[in-house]
């Protein structure tokens, strides 16, 4: 039996931040990760890395679960739901669309501010120690058509009451701001309070500090198993090896409430499969990064390398590429930036991967009441990577039993 303070399940951006803050605080901290050394597997990876204080509005929103269905037969479309007969599915889909209302919305806009606001501050901090492409360039938000532009005016405003810098823009004036690439949009809107890093790098420098801070990171370790006494997690089991710890974090993305079924608990998580494409040292690329609106498209520049990444199927683990959605999203790129040329995306092996989603569109973060040292930090949906030191901030002081000024209910794992 080997042992630890704290058993970390999973190792992507929030598994690793997670042992990063918790390590600070004098815990020896193990990481158990089920994909290999280089992380390519990892959700955190593929991602378009942007710090986004800008997305207020959680994935639960309204006319969400509408918009899907619509496009349930388009196999171009960038959302779907890949629907199977399973109770999971059914549940997951219902406690969904309860969510998505106004109020949901409204509650959860400011939490989401705040918690990326925050996040982007320690990306900041921690960028000064290890170098992982930490850029200040803010996001754009570009928009083909007026409809799509009005709606992301309307977001804008909520973000302006919220306390938030944003700017409008015409065409003209998203065309004098993107000197990179000529724009072919109705307009946008401009976050400037907004980041973005290399994820891959983040992943890999952090590990190397990790390592300095002699943080055990085992790679290619699936747990099978947990076990319980009393209310609360005494080991973890793998093929060959068990684990004991006081505290265990839950960080293991789609895998990880099929985990905590084994031991009685409900944990509501959907797979988002999602695709990017990164195009190194392409003739041209973007000066900022920027979401396509319509084409549900993330653009980000990271020095040598364009990522364009996007779409978002709800699936419960499939990771089955899907080449008539991923050449759609390829070929909507050249509508927002003419001078794009599909050719430099399609020889390029595609990335893919599961996002966790919750049922409502906020994380998972804190202890179930019926067993209480084990702490989830999963369900981020596309927020994993911007969410990611707020998040092991957040395990941090969880686990020290130290006071947390957000409104932790809202993140609960029991609120479902």
């Amino acid at each position: 039996m080997n042992h630890s303070d704290v058993v970390i399940i999973g190792g992507g951006a929030i598994g690793l931040s997670s042992a990063y803050y918790l390590s600070l605080k004098g815990y020896d901290v193990t990481v158990l990760d089920s994909n290999t050394s280089d992380l390519y597997a990892s959700c955190s990876w593929g991602s378009s890395g942007m710090i986004v204080p800008s997305h207020i509005v959680p994935l639960a929103a309204p006319g969400v679960i509408k918009q899907g269905l619509k496009w349930l037969l388009d196999s171009k479309s960038p959302f779907s739901i890949e629907f199977t007969p399973s109770i999971e599915m059914a549940s997951w889909i219902l406690k969904f669309y309860k969510a998505a209302n106004k109020d949901h919305v409204a509650r959860a806009a400011d939490l989401l501010r705040q918690l990326n606001m925050h996040s982007r501050a320690l990306y900041k901090d921690l960028d000064e120690k290890i170098d992982f492409g930490f850029e200040e360039k803010g996001i754009l938000m570009l928009c083909k058509t007026l409809a799509a532009l009005e709606e992301e005016v309307a977001i804008s405003e909520m973000a302006q009451q919220l306390g938030m810098n944003t700017k409008n823009l015409t065409s003209s004036e998203v065309s004098a701001l993107e000197t990179g690439m000529t724009t072919n949009v109705a307009g946008g809107v401009y976050y400037p309070s907004d980041a973005h890093i290399d994820p891959g790098l983040y992943l890999s420098s952090i590990k190397k500090e990790l390592n300095a801070m002699n943080v055990k990171i085992l790679h290619e370790v699936m747990v099978e198993s947990i076990e319980i006494d009393q209310g609360k997690v005494v080991s973890l089991r793998t093929k060959d090896n068990a684990w004991s710890a006081k505290n265990f974090v839950l960080s293991a993305g789609t895998f990880s409430s099929n985990l905590v079924k084994q031991i009685g608990l409900k944990l509501p998580l959907m797979g988002g499969k999602g695709y990017s494409v990164s195009m190194n040292e392409p003739i041209k690329k973007p000066l900022l990064p920027a979401i396509l609106v319509e084409a549900r498209i993330a653009s980000t520049p990271m020095e040598k390398i364009w990522r364009l990444g996007g779409t978002m199927t709800v699936t419960q683990n499939s990771v089955r590429i899907n080449n008539k959605k991923l050449m759609a999203m390829k070929n909507n790129v050249k509508k927002y930036y003419p001078e794009y040329d599909t050719a430099w995306t399609r020889p390029l092996k595609p990335w893919v991967g599961l996002r966790p989603l919750s049922a409502d569109g906020l994380p998972y973060i804190g202890s179930f009441k019926s067993c209480s040292n084990l702490i989830t930090a999963t369900g981020h949906a596309m927020l994993g990577v911007s969410l990611a030191p707020i998040t092991g901030y957040l395990v941090s002081k969880i686990i020290s039993k130290e006071q947390i000024d957000y409104d932790m209910k809202q993140l609960s794992p029991d609120r479902f």
